[in-house]
C-alpha cells in the first residue's frame, strides 16, 4: 500500500487553534471546534469514518502515521 501523502498546511490553513474533524480521504475539513469535545459532538450525525487533529498556526513538528 502506498503512503498518504497529505499537506496539513494547506487543509488546516484557516484554523489557528482548537480541533478540526477532517474526512477519511483527508480531502477536507468536516467539523472544527474549540475542544476536542465540541469537535466530536458536531462529528455525530455525519455517516463517514472522521479523523480528529489539533488546530495550529505550526505543523512543522507534526508527524503523522495512518494506516488502511
Amino acid at each position: 500500500m502506498k503512503p498518504l501523502k497529505v499537506n496539513f498546511v494547506k487543509l488546516l490553513m484557516k484554523y489557528k487553534s482548537g480541533w478540526v474533524g477532517i474526512s477519511q480521504d483527508f480531502a477536507s475539513v468536516l467539523v472544527s471546534g474549540k475542544t476536542l469535545k465540541e469537535a466530536r459532538k458536531k462529528a455525530v450525525h455525519i455517516n463517514e469514518k472522521i479523523y480528529f487533529f489539533p488546530a495550529g498556526e505550526k505543523y512543522s513538528n507534526f508527524i503523522g502515521l495512518f494506516s488502511a
